[in-house]
């Protein structure tokens, strides 16, 4: 396969397809000023990506919070009883 049947392959851009190559992290071989990659080490590259992201989304999965936790309201209970007033004399009416 060349690079734009790689990059047609995967869904990605040429370049991104290179600099994979380059880096060694996509098999393949360079014949004259081409990019040269066989299909089965194409998919064992996508087979391994796709192990390594699905791994690293249930790692993310299991170390998350959640959004929101349900919280119940406690019972309200009756209101304290007021105290029991004494008898209190009126005020003296001074104006008089």
């Amino acid at each position: 396969m060349l690079v734009a049947d790689v990059a047609c392959f995967l869904h990605a851009d040429a370049e991104t397809i290179m600099q994979l190559a380059r880096a060694g992290l996509l098999p393949g071989t360079r014949v004259g000023k081409a990019w040269i990659f066989l299909r089965a080490d194409v998919l064992t590259f996508l087979r391994a990506k796709i192990d390594e992201d699905t791994a690293a989304r249930r790692v993310n999965a299991q170390n998350t919070a959640p959004a929101a936790v349900l919280m119940t309201k406690p019972k309200r209970s009756a209101p304290p009883a007021l105290p029991a007033l004494s008898c209190l004399p009126l005020p003296r009416d001074t104006t008089k």
